[in-house]
């Protein structure tokens, strides 16, 4: 009984110790499993970009779907995502990037491109704005749909992220969109101005100054709702029209036009 018991513990000894050797064998294959399915998605994503940055849209897209499919639960995989809804946008396809963002969003919405993401959106918004209306519009009747749609994702992107590094932007975008919207009141008003409907032409002029702030064209409509209301004889309507012009917009190419009025009117 002695003897057997010398020489099970060595046995047993010996068992675990393969069992280690074993265990520890199993363990560094998978770490270094792991390790390389990241370095590779990051070797692969970064060949990828090095397409982006060159502008080789097709060949881009092909690379970033392929990182997307085999890294996709890895965060290049996640960036690689994004870079589709960006070449989607790099290529006019504005509808589809404006969707593939949202998506990206939806399902990543904790990642630190979020941001960015929504400010493409915006972007995206305003580039679909046909491009004539950055001019003056062709026709009156023209539908400003898009240029509404871009104006409400600017603000409620600048609501939201008015302190991020994309808000400059966001706002210059905001105040182009919003001389359109502007510019476009003016030609209705100019519509109904030639037919005689004075007050609709006001109406319309007074959009530009209560809906559209920051147009750049608060000065010109200001004007024109003076010199409707001095055509109709309201004298008083007239006067407040030229002093706000005056008052708020003093180095505008319309303020000697509103000084002379005023003059005018005071000596009348």
């Amino acid at each position: 009984m002695l003897r057997q018991q010398r020489f099970a513990l060595p046995s047993f000894l010996a068992f675990v110790l393969v069992a280690s050797a074993v265990a520890s064998g199993c363990g560094a294959p998978q770490r270094r499993s792991a390790l390389n399915y990241s370095d590779r998605a990051r070797r692969d994503y970064e060949a990828a970009l090095t397409l982006f940055d060159a502008g080789e849209w097709t060949d881009a897209q092909e690379a970033m779907q392929r990182v997307k499919r085999e890294f996709g639960v890895s965060r290049w995989g996640w960036l690689a995502e994004l870079r589709l809804a960006d070449i989607d946008f790099r290529t006019e396809k504005y509808p589809e990037a404006v969707s593939a963002y949202r998506s990206w969003i939806r399902y990543h919405a904790t990642q630190p491109e979020v941001t960015y993401a929504r400010f493409m959106i915006a972007k995206a918004h305003f580039q679909q704005i046909p491009q004539d209306w950055f001019m003056v519009p062709t026709a009156w009747e023209r539908d400003l749909g898009t240029a509404l749609d871009a104006q409400d994702s600017l603000r409620a992107f600048l609501r939201d992220n008015g302190r991020s590094d994309f808000a400059a932007e966001a706002r210059g975008l905001l105040q182009q969109t919003r001389a359109i919207l502007a510019r476009g009141e003016i030609h209705v008003a100019d519509f109904y101005l030639a037919r005689g409907q004075s007050d609709a032409a006001i109406a319309r002029l007074r959009t530009v100054l209560e809906s559209y702030a920051g147009s750049g064209l608060e000065a010109q409509a200001l004007l024109k709702i003076g010199e409707l209301h001095l055509a109709q004889g309201r004298s008083r309507e007239a006067r407040e029209a030229f002093e706000s012009l005056i008052e708020n917009f003093a180095t505008s190419e319309f303020a000697p036009s509103a000084r002379r009025y005023l003059a005018h009117l005071r000596g009348a």
